[in-house]
């Protein structure tokens, strides 16, 4: 909150006639107030606060057409909204005026994915991946991995997630989507050591109990899934996992 607030603040700044050292005004740098305008828009769609996100970012575009952070973050606007006319056009905007930015790359390839154009999607991620300047290049390996994961090629998957994991051996969406490869493909023994790792540095959530549930089973483990279960209805009693793993023992 206090973030916004002087956000905010510096935006009102930012809207009023300023002075140059010689006394000449100048006008508002609108540059500066679009930026301040994407980050409060961004603030707001982490808030779940679609309406006002989508405000303050269509102000940002009316103060910089060139902005590609404004263009990339209306894009995830429009999809949490369902609204998918445009994405596609707000992406390949932000990637011309903006072609080094890696995370606007990765972000379409996830998009794309979510929209079942796996080899566009995937185009999207090897650029990102093979950006010896990209901060983040495993948050693209996991995405990548699980693209190819929801495609049944396990063996491109694994690739991609275990290289992530050597960048970041405690990343949570690397250690679930490798549990989750390994029930796939019936290794259960490797869904069982990963979803443990996992469960050692997170709190277990439904999906997650659900899963290591699965592999107990697959396994064999009877005691150690009933176990599961109760810790599942004691968690998540209401929750469609608890429906599921109740059903496996009726």
């Amino acid at each position: 909150m206090k973030k916004i607030i002087i956000i905010s603040i510096i935006l009102g700044v930012l809207g009023v006639t300023a002075c140059s050292s010689q006394g000449k005004k100048s006008g508002p740098d609108l540059k500066k107030a679009s930026m301040i305008n994407v980050q409060l828009g961004s603030a707001y769609l982490r808030q779940d606060k679609v309406a006002l996100a989508k405000t303050k970012l269509e102000k940002a575009l009316q103060q910089d057409a060139d902005n590609a952070l404004a263009h990339s973050t209306m894009a995830l606007l429009l999809e949490v909204v369902g609204q998918h006319e445009n994405i596609i056009d707000h992406y390949e905007e932000a990637i011309s005026l903006d072609p080094a930015d890696s995370d606007i790359k990765n972000n379409f390839g996830t998009y794309l994915c979510n929209q079942k154009r796996y080899e566009e999607a995937q185009k999207y991620f090897n650029i990102a991946i093979n950006d010896p300047y990209y901060k983040t290049p495993s948050v693209a390996l996991i995405n990548a991995g699980q693209c190819a994961l929801k495609t049944g090629k396990y063996k491109k998957a694994e690739a991609f997630l275990r290289k992530a994991l050597r960048t970041n051996p405690k990343s949570l969406s690397a250690l679930y989507a490798m549990a989750s490869l390994g029930l796939r493909s019936q290794r259960y023994l490797m869904s069982r050591a990963y979803i443990q790792r996992y469960h050692l540095n997170s709190k277990p959530s439904a999906k997650s109990l659900w899963l290591q549930i699965q592999v107990e089973k697959s396994l064999g483990d009877r005691k150690e899934m009933r176990k599961l279960i109760e810790q599942m209805n004691k968690k998540f009693p209401d929750s469609d996992e608890a429906g599921l793993a109740m059903g496996l023992i009726r």
